[in-house]
């Protein structure tokens, strides 16, 4: 019985043995597996990854082409190649630039932008924004490659209408109206590529024209929405017809800036445009005046004097950030396709004259 007892020990040595080199197999296929980088290619919306070993090799291949990202074994972003999205730093203004040297200022837009990322320099970013290719510092840019962006800013049209639903920080987020179009499209079209989409008829239109509304006509539209606004239309009349800026675009811009009069700033300063309400603080640093009246004929003058003709005139019209007011009166920089959408509404509430006027 005891030579049996051996024998039967003596069996158990090459089963163990066999597991042993069984485990130690599947240990290092999976230590090999956590050791291996990837690159992911995006080409018109389709995703390829391959696989490398070393981290030389795959860098090697991801400079080789466009539109790839190196993925570290754990998943992390090491390192991409071509387009992507940049977000401005959350706690400041960004300055845009005309040129690579940031000698030449375009613009300006507000923390927690998103930029469409064209080239990257070892000292500046090309970025592409509200109707701009223009520059940037890198300094505390957060960039995001193709292959990681989930979730991006379209344009669509829904019945006639463009929309526009824009991805960024805090309340540049949304999705607003811009205008009408006579385009059909069931396909959503990304921000940056807005000429895709249409050529907005209030966002391009002079306001140096005299709008085709009465005063009683602008009034049946603020009670129409129960605005605290409703018997001021005179006020928009008068600031039109002494410094020749468009009604319809003013009371626009107070409905854009001020909920139509029921913002805070309106309600405790009468402000109805945002008048030194700065980023930092908008409801301090606001000026307060004392009439609604005062509000807009303050708006008419700046508008008159500064962005019409004066120090920050590039063209008389909403615009964006390439040309017209919206390049220097507001971080926003989709502010120009709001106050032509706040146009658009009321205009078509009061019969679309406007409209008819500017086509």
């Amino acid at each position: 019985m005891i030579r049996l007892k051996r024998k039967k020990r003596l069996k158990v040595w090459p089963m163990i043995a066999t597991l042993s080199l069984a485990i130690a197999a599947f240990l290092w296929i999976q230590s090999s597996r956590e050791d291996t980088y990837t690159v992911e290619t995006v080409t018109n919306g389709d995703r390829v990854t391959r696989s490398f070993e070393s981290l030389a090799e795959a860098k090697r291949y991801m400079t080789a082409g466009k539109n790839r990202t190196l993925f570290s074994p754990s998943g992390e972003v090491l390192d991409f190649t071509g387009t992507g999205v940049v977000v401005t730093p959350s706690d400041a203004i960004t300055n845009l630039y005309k040129d690579a040297s940031f000698k030449r200022r375009q613009s300006y837009v507000a923390g927690g932008t998103r930029l469409q990322l064209i080239e990257r320099g070892d000292d500046h970013l090309k970025v592409r924004i509200s109707g701009a290719d223009v520059y940037v510092k890198p300094d505390q840019m957060a960039l995001f490659p193709e292959a990681v962006v989930k979730r991006r800013g379209f344009y669509e049209i829904r019945e006639g209408d463009v929309y526009h639903t824009v991805e960024a920080n805090a309340n540049l987020a949304g999705t607003f109206l811009v205008g009408p179009t006579e385009k059909n499209s069931d396909d959503r079209f990304y921000t940056e590529r807005v000429q895709d989409v249409f050529d907005s008829p209030y966002q391009f239109a002079s306001i140096r024209t005299s709008s085709p509304y009465s005063a009683e006509e602008f009034d049946q539209y603020l009670t129409s929405i129960d605005s605290p606004l409703a018997g001021e239309g005179k006020s928009f009349k008068r600031a039109e017809d002494t410094y020749n800026i468009n009604g319809l675009f003013l009371l626009a811009v107070a409905g854009h800036e001020s909920r139509f009069g029921t913002s805070d700033i309106a309600r405790e300063k009468r402000n109805l445009f945002g008048f030194r309400a700065t980023d930092d603080d908008p409801s301090g640093n606001a000026t307060s005046f004392k009439t609604i009246d005062a509000s807009v004929q303050a708006a008419a003058e700046l508008f008159a004097t500064k962005y019409v003709t004066g120090p920050y005139a590039r063209g008389d019209y909403p615009g964006n950030k390439q040309e017209g007011i919206n390049i220097f009166y507001a971080s926003d920089p989709y502010w120009g396709e709001k106050v032509a959408g706040t146009m658009y509404t009321i205009d078509r509430e009061l019969g679309l004259k406007y409209l008819k006027k500017i086509q």
